[in-house]
């Protein structure tokens, strides 16, 4: 059995948004992270990743970071991106996710860490993930953790 996974655990604050942390594994590559979302937005990718197949939101996925000053709307620097795609026509699926280290912003660009990998799994790996995500939304779980599927 692989030791392949996505990990997520969540720490919300009252103000509606929550700290999202992540650790991914897929092969030699590994990686951990945390970056700050707002709850609708975390519902919203739940959401999307229930489609079937999988489209765009589930590709654009969410993304979370740093915001620079001069540009409201920008990321500065992305610690995590997640995103899940269809691999093939037999209901395989792709879900790539990146993290990255905190820097200063006066450090180098070229001091910052990054691990990006892709966890090959399908729609029913997906659905117990799913089950587990909507749990830790709701606060009555500690992590959701999604596992690759041999049968990709």
């Amino acid at each position: 059995m692989s030791s392949d996974r996505l990990k997520l655990e969540l720490f919300s604050d009252e103000d509606g948004t929550a700290e999202l942390q992540v650790s991914v594994r897929a092969g030699a590559f590994s990686g951990e992270s945390s970056a700050w979302f707002g709850m609708e937005q975390l519902r919203a990718f739940a959401s999307a990743l229930t489609a079937f197949p999988l489209g765009e939101e589930a590709r654009r996925g969410i993304v979370g970071g740093t915001w620079a000053f001069q540009e409201p709307n920008k990321l500065e620097q992305v610690f995590v991106a997640i995103s899940a795609y269809p691999i093939n026509t037999r209901g395989g699926l792709g879900v790539r996710t990146r993290v990255a280290t905190r820097t200063d912003r006066y450090e180098r660009p070229e001091s910052v860490n990054t691990a990006e990998v892709e966890l090959k799994t399908t729609y029913s790996a997906l659905a117990r993930f799913l089950a587990q995500f909507a749990l830790l939304l709701d606060c009555r779980a500690q992590e959701a953790v999604l596992l690759t599927d041999e049968t990709t």
